[in-house]
Protein backbone atom coordinates (compact mmCIF):
# COMPACT_ATOMS: atom_id res chain seq x y z
CA UNK A 1 0.00 0.00 0.00
CA UNK A 2 0.83 3.32 -1.40
CA UNK A 3 1.34 6.16 1.63
CA UNK A 4 0.93 9.98 0.71
CA UNK A 5 4.29 10.72 0.40
CA UNK A 6 5.27 8.18 -1.70
CA UNK A 7 2.73 9.27 -4.77
CA UNK A 8 4.47 11.03 -7.36
CA UNK A 9 3.37 14.63 -8.13
CA UNK A 10 1.27 14.96 -11.38
CA UNK A 11 2.10 18.51 -13.44
CA UNK A 12 -0.98 20.12 -13.88
CA UNK A 13 -2.44 19.24 -17.59
CA UNK A 14 -3.43 22.51 -18.94
CA UNK A 15 -0.22 25.08 -19.05
CA UNK A 16 -1.49 27.54 -16.18
CA UNK A 17 1.22 30.28 -16.29
CA UNK A 18 1.17 31.45 -12.97
CA UNK A 19 1.00 27.92 -11.19
CA UNK A 20 3.97 26.86 -13.30
CA UNK A 21 5.76 30.14 -12.31
CA UNK A 22 5.46 29.57 -8.80
CA UNK A 23 6.65 25.86 -8.83
CA UNK A 24 9.73 26.81 -10.57
CA UNK A 25 10.34 29.85 -7.57
CA UNK A 26 9.90 26.85 -5.08
CA UNK A 27 12.30 24.77 -7.49
CA UNK A 28 9.94 21.97 -7.90
CA UNK A 29 10.98 19.96 -10.90
CA UNK A 30 8.01 19.21 -13.09
CA UNK A 31 7.66 23.01 -13.23
CA UNK A 32 10.68 23.58 -14.51
CA UNK A 33 10.53 20.65 -17.11
CA UNK A 34 6.95 21.97 -17.70
CA UNK A 35 8.74 25.42 -18.37
CA UNK A 36 11.58 24.12 -20.28
CA UNK A 37 9.33 22.28 -22.89
CA UNK A 38 6.68 24.48 -23.27
CA UNK A 39 9.38 27.15 -24.50
CA UNK A 40 12.43 25.17 -25.75
CA UNK A 41 11.10 25.77 -29.34
CA UNK A 42 10.73 28.69 -29.67
CA UNK A 43 13.97 29.31 -27.84
CA UNK A 44 15.97 27.47 -29.55
CA UNK A 45 14.96 28.89 -32.96
CA UNK A 46 16.38 31.97 -31.30
CA UNK A 47 19.93 30.32 -30.39
CA UNK A 48 20.04 28.64 -33.98
CA UNK A 49 20.14 31.87 -35.86
CA UNK A 50 23.61 33.11 -33.95
CA UNK A 51 24.64 29.17 -34.29
CA UNK A 52 24.36 26.34 -36.45
CA UNK A 53 26.28 24.05 -34.89
CA UNK A 54 23.76 21.57 -32.16
CA UNK A 55 25.95 21.58 -29.41
CA UNK A 56 26.89 25.07 -29.32
CA UNK A 57 22.96 25.55 -29.60
CA UNK A 58 22.24 22.81 -26.94
CA UNK A 59 24.80 24.65 -24.21
CA UNK A 60 23.74 28.18 -24.60
CA UNK A 61 19.94 27.12 -24.40
CA UNK A 62 20.92 24.88 -21.11
CA UNK A 63 22.90 27.85 -19.57
CA UNK A 64 19.73 30.29 -20.49
CA UNK A 65 17.35 28.04 -18.59
CA UNK A 66 19.52 27.69 -15.89
CA UNK A 67 19.25 31.69 -15.72
CA UNK A 68 16.25 31.44 -15.70
CA UNK A 69 14.93 28.93 -12.86
CA UNK A 70 17.45 30.67 -10.84
CA UNK A 71 15.93 34.35 -10.92
CA UNK A 72 12.65 32.89 -11.53
CA UNK A 73 11.79 35.02 -8.29
CA UNK A 74 11.89 38.37 -10.18
CA UNK A 75 9.58 38.18 -12.90
CA UNK A 76 7.38 40.19 -12.13
CA UNK A 77 4.21 39.41 -14.60
CA UNK A 78 4.34 42.96 -15.88
CA UNK A 79 5.24 41.80 -19.57
CA UNK A 80 5.51 38.73 -20.64
CA UNK A 81 6.84 35.43 -19.74
CA UNK A 82 7.99 34.53 -23.28
CA UNK A 83 9.64 37.96 -23.53
CA UNK A 84 11.41 37.65 -19.92
CA UNK A 85 12.62 34.36 -20.93
CA UNK A 86 14.00 35.64 -24.23
CA UNK A 87 15.95 38.56 -23.26
CA UNK A 88 18.05 35.62 -20.65
CA UNK A 89 18.47 33.58 -23.36
CA UNK A 90 19.69 36.30 -25.48
CA UNK A 91 21.72 37.31 -22.61
CA UNK A 92 23.52 33.52 -22.38
CA UNK A 93 24.07 33.87 -26.31
CA UNK A 94 25.81 37.42 -25.78
CA UNK A 95 28.03 35.69 -23.23
CA UNK A 96 28.57 32.49 -24.91
CA UNK A 97 29.94 34.39 -28.18
CA UNK A 98 31.99 37.10 -25.68
CA UNK A 99 33.78 34.13 -23.80
CA UNK A 100 34.74 32.20 -27.52
CA UNK A 101 35.01 35.68 -29.67
CA UNK A 102 35.85 38.45 -27.65
CA UNK A 103 34.60 41.09 -29.63
CA UNK A 104 37.35 44.07 -30.38
CA UNK A 105 36.46 47.32 -29.78
CA UNK A 106 36.28 49.66 -33.36
CA UNK A 107 37.13 53.70 -33.03
CA UNK A 108 35.26 54.67 -36.27
CA UNK A 109 33.51 57.88 -36.89
CA UNK A 110 29.70 58.21 -35.45
CA UNK A 111 27.79 55.99 -38.40
CA UNK A 112 24.27 56.32 -38.50
CA UNK A 113 21.49 53.95 -36.93
CA UNK A 114 20.45 53.09 -40.25
CA UNK A 115 22.65 51.98 -43.49
CA UNK A 116 20.93 51.37 -47.01
CA UNK A 117 19.62 47.19 -47.24
CA UNK A 118 18.25 46.81 -49.88
CA UNK A 119 18.16 43.96 -52.09
CA UNK A 120 16.12 42.81 -55.06
CA UNK A 121 12.74 42.61 -53.88
CA UNK A 122 11.43 41.13 -56.49
CA UNK A 123 13.66 37.75 -55.18
CA UNK A 124 12.38 35.63 -52.66
CA UNK A 125 14.48 34.91 -50.28
CA UNK A 126 14.43 31.28 -48.62
CA UNK A 127 14.53 31.80 -44.70
CA UNK A 128 16.95 29.09 -44.62
CA UNK A 129 19.20 30.53 -47.21
CA UNK A 130 19.48 33.64 -45.13
CA UNK A 131 20.01 31.74 -41.66
CA UNK A 132 23.46 30.12 -43.74
CA UNK A 133 24.23 33.53 -45.01
CA UNK A 134 24.19 34.87 -41.81
CA UNK A 135 25.69 32.42 -40.34
CA UNK A 136 28.68 33.30 -42.90
CA UNK A 137 29.02 36.78 -40.82
CA UNK A 138 32.06 37.15 -38.50
CA UNK A 139 30.93 35.78 -35.06
CA UNK A 140 30.37 39.27 -32.92
CA UNK A 141 29.47 40.74 -36.28
CA UNK A 142 26.22 38.41 -36.84
CA UNK A 143 25.08 38.39 -32.78
CA UNK A 144 25.12 42.30 -33.49
CA UNK A 145 22.94 42.01 -36.46
CA UNK A 146 20.49 39.17 -35.48
CA UNK A 147 20.08 41.75 -32.11
CA UNK A 148 19.54 44.89 -34.34
CA UNK A 149 17.94 43.47 -37.81
CA UNK A 150 15.86 40.58 -36.00
CA UNK A 151 15.44 41.10 -32.18
CA UNK A 152 14.92 44.78 -32.67
CA UNK A 153 17.70 45.85 -30.00
CA UNK A 154 18.74 49.32 -30.05
CA UNK A 155 22.66 50.16 -30.35
CA UNK A 156 22.22 51.19 -26.58
CA UNK A 157 20.90 47.87 -25.60
CA UNK A 158 23.35 45.50 -27.88
CA UNK A 159 26.46 47.86 -26.42
CA UNK A 160 25.34 46.90 -23.08
CA UNK A 161 24.78 43.17 -23.41
CA UNK A 162 27.56 42.95 -25.76
CA UNK A 163 30.21 44.90 -24.01
CA UNK A 164 31.04 47.29 -26.68
CA UNK A 165 30.53 50.85 -27.52
CA UNK A 166 26.94 52.34 -29.34
CA UNK A 167 29.73 52.87 -32.36
CA UNK A 168 31.22 49.84 -32.70
CA UNK A 169 27.87 48.10 -32.73
CA UNK A 170 26.64 50.52 -35.51
CA UNK A 171 29.98 49.73 -36.99
CA UNK A 172 28.93 45.75 -37.25
CA UNK A 173 25.42 46.39 -38.39
CA UNK A 174 26.71 48.72 -41.15
CA UNK A 175 29.38 45.95 -42.04
CA UNK A 176 27.53 43.15 -41.71
CA UNK A 177 24.21 44.34 -44.20
CA UNK A 178 27.45 45.34 -46.57
CA UNK A 179 28.37 41.38 -46.42
CA UNK A 180 24.77 40.44 -46.60
CA UNK A 181 23.88 42.53 -49.48
CA UNK A 182 27.51 41.04 -51.54
CA UNK A 183 26.74 37.47 -50.51
CA UNK A 184 22.95 37.60 -51.36
CA UNK A 185 23.56 39.58 -54.94
CA UNK A 186 26.05 37.20 -55.66
CA UNK A 187 23.75 34.22 -54.93
CA UNK A 188 21.28 35.17 -57.24
CA UNK A 189 23.36 36.52 -60.14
Amino acid sequence: MLTSFAKKKQPPQPWDESACIAGCTRNELMYQEQLYKKFYGVMMAIVMRYTQDKDAAASILNNGFLRVFKHINSFKQEGSLEGWIRKIIIHAISDYFRYKHPPTEISHEVLPDKTDFSVNPSLNYDYQLLLNVLQELPPTTRIVVNLFIVEGYTHKNIAEIMGISENTSKWHVSEGRKMLQKKLSSIHL
